[in-house]
């Protein structure tokens, strides 16, 4: 749809919400200009698709697009990468710029602050001068590539700090957009489950697995520190790592629920901070019982009533021991006449399946 935008193989731009919208129209408007862009965020939020996007939207688009992570490279290896360096007698080889590979195209700077100063200097005559001289200082060579960079802390901080040029960032600064956390789009959320199930089921060639509503609810309340990045991992385990007697392509099981989004409040993702923002990890592992219990409570009722109360035959369709179903039933006070409407993602009883107690 209109909402999930491709803009390169594997890589889409996905503005539902609000805040993604508006961002989707500076970034058009911002496409037709060539100055340079400094895109901020926070990690995992989305800035490599938006510069993406502006590529792919302006006159650059049938030109190459590279992206240099400045905090991957020691200094003199990103010297190189980005200015080149030209043969010498007794040895045979060039190494070309970025700037040079990038010609008429697109070069996204990833996080700047992490580039030594004394390339931030150079970066800046780059941009001021329209040309370049290669590491070796042998050549001066034209540069018409679009320079963007991207940033994901406090920039105020990075300058005070001394990470970051004040001259450097307020040449990149004149078109500055911001990339929204995820936690700022949570209505988007449900878009984005099934867009990666989607993406990663084909990628892996595995049915797609369904979401039950309760585990929508409960993706939708939590912060996502680690944004996009971190709900695509947490769509890949639900793919790739179902609970025991899942069948491939059925929604998610409530122990898979619950031990992954205790994976989530325990940072079980590497690399995943807690969040900051609103107490999500105390938030999240609130979550737990409510979504189990709802989501069990439902599959029980649903078996009930379709098998007219019969609870020998809802345990066998439950797949659990007569006396764990008889456990559940006292658990959550159910009678027969309380549950008429039962609701369960897909009208399926494997949207959940019930812990033998022990």
């Amino acid at each position: 749809g209109e909402e999930i935008e491709q803009i390169a193989d594997d890589q889409f731009f996905v503005a539902a919400g609000l805040a993604m919208r508006k961002l989707r129209t500076q970034l058009e408007l911002l496409a037709q200009v060539s100055e340079p862009l400094l895109i901020v965020g926070e990690n995992g939020s989305g800035k490599e698709l938006a510069a993406r996007l502006v590529h792919r939207l302006s006159v650059r688009s049938g030109f190459r697009f590279f992206k240099l992570n400045c905090a991957a490279l020691p200094g003199d290896v990103l010297e190189n990468e980005l200015f080149g360096y030209r043969a010498v007698p007794g040895n045979g080889w060039n190494r070309l710029s970025k700037f040079e590979l990038c010609k008429r195209g697109t070069l996204l700077l990833d996080e700047i602050t992490e580039m030594p100063a004394s390339l931030q200097l150079k970066l800046l005559m780059v941009l001021q001068d329209g040309s370049f001289i290669t590491a070796d200082g042998q050549s001066r060579l034209e540069m018409d590539a679009r320079i963007m960079a991207a940033a994901s802390g406090n920039l105020e901080q990075a300058m005070a700090e001394g990470k970051l040029r004040e001259d450097l960032y307020y040449r990149l600064s004149a078109f500055t957009v911001h990339v929204p956390p995820l936690r700022d789009r949570k209505e988007e959320i449900p878009l984005l489950l099934g867009h990666f199930m989607n993406q990663l089921a084909r990628k892996y060639g595995l049915p797609a697995r369904m979401f039950s509503p309760a585990m929508v609810a409960a993706c939708q309340r939590y912060d996502w520190p680690g944004n996009l990045r971190e709900l695509e991992q947490f769509v890949k385990r639900h793919l790739l790592m179902g609970e025991d007697g899942a069948a491939p392509g059925a929604p998610e099981q409530d122990g898979t629920v619950a031990e992954d989004l205790r994976q989530l409040a325990g940072n079980g993702i590497p690399g995943t901070e807690a969040s900051h923002h609103g107490g999500s990890t105390s938030g999240l592992k609130l979550l737990l019982q409510s979504v189990k219990g709802e989501t069990e409570r439902n599959a029980i009722a649903t078996a009930l009533e379709q098998t007219r109360w019969n609870r020998k035959a809802a345990a066998q369709l439950l797949k659990v021991s007569y006396r764990t179903l008889l456990y559940k039933i006292q658990q959550y006070g159910m009678s027969p006449t309380e549950y008429s409407s039962p609701f369960v993602a897909g009208n399926s009883l494997t949207a959940c399946s019930l812990k033998r107690s022990r």
